[in-house]
């Protein structure tokens, strides 16, 4: 890939086996390849799996995850940095039976401290996490929750405001009844410079 500067603000085509785009501002040019080796081999077979996995699993949550993974997007979108990190380490499984382990993938990816235990308990009133008050976090830290009813497009994300020190929040969110709903947790610094990484609390039955 080359890139190259232009008069023509903005411009982007194909010609012939060349294409131009624009990305971040800038404008560059490469070649489409004549032909594709071995497209069929076990091992492209299992990359393709873990984008389609991959892809399936962070669409809902493309809106949050520009600010959660917002500080691993150095030169790229959020969600490509989001793809990249889950592609490399939340596929657990060999070919053709890979899937996503969520206890590995991450929704939010910074370096505030995450507490040393959190839990989930449904209650009559709601959704009730409490979690640890270590001193590695400042406990003005405040914490963000996310959810989503797993196969499903739309996610639920709340700042709750609640700070780490205060070791526990009711949510009192009337969809979240709705089964198999996966349920993360994440912490965001007190002057809002960044995020923890995020924290699968498992499903909701």
């Amino acid at each position: 890939m080359a890139r190259y500067k232009t008069s023509r603000e903005g411009a982007s085509g194909k010609l012939g086996n060349v294409v131009t785009y624009q990305m971040y501002g800038k404008s560059y040019v490469r070649s489409l390849p004549g032909s594709y080796k071995d497209a069929k081999s076990e091992k492209q077979l299992a990359q393709r799996q873990k984008m389609q996995l991959v892809n399936g699993f962070l669409s809902p949550f493309k809106e949050i995850l520009r600010l959660t993974f917002k500080e691993e997007a150095l030169g790229r979108s959020a969600y490509m940095a989001a793809k990249s990190y889950n592609m490399r380490n939340a596929i657990v499984g060999e070919y053709p039976e890979q899937k996503i382990d969520y206890t590995l993938a991450l929704v939010s990816k910074g370096i505030v401290p995450l507490p040393a235990e959190a839990s989930i308990t449904r209650t009559a009133d709601g959704l009730l996490f409490k979690w640890s008050d270590e001193v590695t976090g400042n406990g003005s830290d405040t914490l963000l929750l996310i959810a989503n009813q797993r196969g499903q497009y739309a996610t639920i994300s709340k700042m709750t405001g609640i700070e780490r020190k205060e070791k526990s929040y009711l949510w009192k969110e009337s969809t979240l009844n709705n089964s198999n709903t996966d349920i993360w947790i994440v912490f965001r610094d007190y002057k809002e410079r960044g995020f923890s990484d995020s924290l699968w609390l498992g499903q909701i039955k």
